[in-house]
């Protein structure tokens, strides 16, 4: 088959991302630099379920796929170099049985389901041999002191939303926030300071602006 046939177009250009990823970690490596690590500070935490946040659909579905297991651009040439593989050898094995292969786009769609089931369980395989450090391992209750903007919603007593905080080494959480006691509501834009976590919500303040 053609490496360059129309009915293997989106396969061979996953194939050339999947090396150009690559080749961008390995020259930051080279470089000293480590692109893996802006990627991931970037993205929200995706354990945040694990200590009773929820996590919206997007989220979920980016963490089963091994977001926050892995570095995010491992993840990415998991994902570009199955969905490329699994597309051409598929269109190649149609081919060769049945005399033509399908329309690439269709071809697509099996293609992407096989890719997140591949990136899915060599993901888990890879995280159990390459786990984080703990030096990375930041515990929700490091972030009673921190500081967090209320990005979604209003929170009220009883009515948490929507906020995120940095930790000590960079990396964006999102968790929900309700007002301390005799605090006001809180709008977004918000900043706030933690107080206490009360299982999957954290009690806050409204942080003291200097005085002029």
């Amino acid at each position: 088959m053609d490496v360059f046939a129309s009915e293997t177009a989106p396969f061979v250009v996953a194939l050339g991302l999947t090396l150009a990823i690559a080749l961008i970690e390995l020259l930051g490596l080279l470089l000293g630099a480590q692109p893996s690590a802006v990627v991931d500070s970037a993205l929200p935490d995706f354990d945040a379920d694990v200590d009773g946040v929820e996590l919206g659909p997007l989220s979920q579905t980016l963490s089963w796929l091994s977001f926050g297991k892995l570095p995010a651009l491992v993840v990415l040439i998991l994902i570009s170099a199955s969905f490329g593989l699994i597309g051409f050898i598929g269109q190649d094995v149609l081919r060769r049985t049945i005399g033509f292969a399908i329309d690439p786009w269709i071809a697509s769609v099996p293609a992407a389901i096989g890719a997140a089931f591949v990136t899915r369980h060599v993901g888990l395989a890879l995280a159990r041999i390459m786990p984080k450090e703990e030096s990375e391992a930041v515990s929700t209750k490091a972030f009673v002191g921190r500081v967090a903007t209320v990005f979604r919603g209003i929170a009220g007593k009883g009515h948490p939303a929507e906020a995120k905080l940095t930790d000590i080494h960079g990396k964006t959480h999102y968790v929900l926030v309700e007002p301390d006691e005799g605090e006001p509501n809180m709008p977004e834009g918000s900043e706030v300071v933690i107080i206490a976590q009360e299982g999957p919500v954290y009690r806050a303040i409204t942080k003291l602006k200097p005085a002029d």
